[in-house]
């Protein structure tokens, strides 16, 4: 720190020796102007910063400079020169270059390394051959295999495209053509004839328009591809029925019974037949079986109770008018009638 001390000394030496005798002072020095109180003011913290200044340097070269000891035989460090460049050797135009790579080596003390040549510029490699660069140009511009799908469209199957015929020609209807939707239904008939939506919505068109013939040969054809399915059976006898065919719907139903078909509403359509047959036994048994799947059926308690009443068995005919009212399921008409052969069978 005496180094500071020192050089604060020589500072106020250079500012006593700067200032002015009293006898050698200006006339005008007295004299203050405006911004004198400014000036003096900016005057003290330009020499304030210059001390600080000052101050800094020489503590800079007090401890990197004065106390830095000078390296010995004993303490010197080894002095690592910078590895030379190694040598660039020309090659032919085909060779494969190495990779550039220099290797570090670090001198020995004593030695000295040499100063190397400038390196000559490595060998640039000629532009490729055109078919090559074609060949990678064509390589760049085709997608990569891994990354490239190919979409393959299933084809419908004929469920599917049933159901979309079916679709459309419903909204056809819909919309006020019942031309071309009746023309779509046929066209997928001749090609597929299971489809039993679309043949239930070409009957329906066909009955709208009074067609009942063109509609009876439009079932009569689902009754032969699709046996097993009974509403075409229950729409074709009632068909037959409207127009005096009695005879047919009951043959019509007696052959879907026969095939083992156990469904209560084919046993109630058939008890009906036999009773509008006047075979009221045969109707008696199949309304039987009917309301063993079925028993909180009204209406079929009640033709029960008519066609016991026509194998004069009064009894069981006026517990099934009761069992019928019971059901809570008849008409109001209907009703009124099993009150009426209640009483009327109870003075027997």
């Amino acid at each position: 720190m005496s180094l500071i001390n020192k050089m604060l000394k020589d500072l106020e030496t250079r500012q006593a020796a700067a200032s002015p005798l009293p006898g050698d002072r200006p006339i005008f020095q007295d004299l203050l102007s405006v911004n004198h109180d400014r000036r003096r003011v900016r005057g003290r913290v330009l020499g304030v910063l210059a001390t600080l200044i000052l101050i800094a340097a020489g503590y800079y070269g007090v401890t990197h400079l004065s106390y830095r000891s000078v390296p010995t035989a004993d303490n010197a460090l080894p002095v690592v020169a910078a590895p030379a460049p190694s040598p660039v050797v020309d090659t032919p135009a085909t060779a494969i270059s190495p990779p550039d790579i220099t290797p570090v080596v670090t001198p020995t003390p004593a030695s000295t390394p040499k100063p190397s040549a400038p390196a000559k510029p490595a060998a640039s490699r000629p532009p490729a051959s055109k078919p090559a660069a074609a060949k990678a140009a064509k390589a760049e511009a085709e997608p990569s295999t891994a990354a490239h799908f190919e979409r393959t469209e299933r084809p419908y199957s004929p469920e599917e495209l049933a159901e979309n015929v079916y679709r459309d020609a419903a909204q056809l209807r819909a919309q006020g053509n019942p031309a071309e939707a009746e023309r779509r239904l046929k066209a997928l008939l001749t090609t597929n004839p299971k489809p039993v939506k679309a043949r239930e919505l070409l009957v329906s068109i066909q009955l709208d328009s009074g067609r009942w013939v063109e509609a009876q040969d439009t079932l009569e054809q689902g009754v032969a591809q699709v046996p097993d399915y009974l509403a075409f059976r229950f729409q074709l006898a009632r068909l037959y029925l409207e127009h005096g065919s009695d005879e047919q719907a009951l043959t019509l139903l007696e052959s879907a019974r026969r095939e083992g078909r156990a469904d209560p509403e084919l046993f109630a359509f058939l008890a009906a037949l036999y009773q509008r047959a006047g075979r009221h036994a045969d109707a008696v048994k199949n309304y039987q079986d009917a309301l063993a799947l079925r028993p909180t059926e009204g209406k079929w308690w009640l033709g029960l109770g008519i066609s016991l009443e026509g194998t004069k068995n009064v009894a069981a005919a006026r517990d099934a008018y009761r069992r019928a009212l019971e059901s809570g399921r008849l008409t109001a008409n209907l009703a009124h009638y099993a009150e009426d052969r209640i009483r009327a069978l109870a003075v027997r």
